[in-house]
């Protein structure tokens, strides 16, 4: 005789429910990922994301500080750059700004899709800027830092601020960017002027970088010609990784 099945309790006139899923459900992150891709491959456009050196990379290892500008001048400067972690250079053409050898822990295309701007204009204490701003989604498979840089086919650069991760919460765990997240929507983006040091990261020729990016689409596309990875994209430093 087969055992019967307890009833549900109840408490008043609420059911309680006693069965519930403890465990990730991977298969619907990997659903929703597949969608948030589908739509960015369709009516996204491919940029150049420029992930920077920052300094959880330096601590965690993953990097030194810049040969070139820090801690390598005159001993005035050397203090300076001890005290205010800040390059004697700011236009340093090893470290772009950032006081770390290299200036940038990778430089990658992905997919996306940029809200509309107009161009504006603004007469500011020092020259005339133009400050506009913009929203970036992107795909999930790396991390983005405030400072970091997206380049767009007609080599206007974009420095991006504190991105909003989308996560999949599918169970009682503590989510993580490389398991549970779906997409990075949005980012905003501020505007860099031509003269700012963002123009002096590689790739800097502007005729590749259209010439590859606005190519027809034949997938899957090869973007060799412009990514340079030195690090990983999505470092494990313990928070959220």
């Amino acid at each position: 005789m087969p055992t019967p099945i307890p009833p549900i309790p109840t408490q008043g006139s609420v059911t309680v429910q006693p069965y519930y899923v403890r465990q990730r459900q991977d298969w619907a992150v990997q659903q929703e990922r597949q969608r948030h891709a589908q739509a960015l491959y369709s009516v996204g456009e491919p940029a150049i994301f420029i992930l920077m050196w920052h300094l959880v990379d330096f601590e965690a290892g993953l990097v030194t500080r810049c040969s070139r500008c820090f801690n390598n001048g005159t001993a005035i400067q050397n203090r300076i750059s001890a005290v205010y972690d800040q390059p004697t250079q700011n236009k340093c053409p090893v470290c772009f700004g950032t006081t770390f050898e290299g200036g940038y822990r990778a430089v990658i295309v992905r997919p996306t899709i940029f809200s509309d701007t107009d161009q504006n204009e603004r007469l500011d204490k020092r020259a005339v800027v133009h400050p506009d701003d913009v929203t970036v989604e992107t795909t999930w498979d790396f991390r983005v830092m405030a400072g970091d840089y997206v380049v767009r086919a007609d080599n206007t650069r974009w420095q991006l601020k504190a991105p909003q991760r989308v996560q999949l919460r599918s169970g009682f765990i503590h989510p993580q960017q490389t398991i549970d997240s779906v997409t990075y929507a949005p980012v905003r983006a501020s505007f860099e002027e031509p003269t700012t040091v963002a123009y002096q990261i590689p790739p800097t020729a502007a005729g590749i970088i259209r010439a590859a990016l606005m190519a027809p689409r034949h997938f899957p596309a090869d973007y060799s010609q412009l990514e340079d990875i030195r690090g990983p994209l999505i470092p494990a430093d313990g928070f959220g990784d």
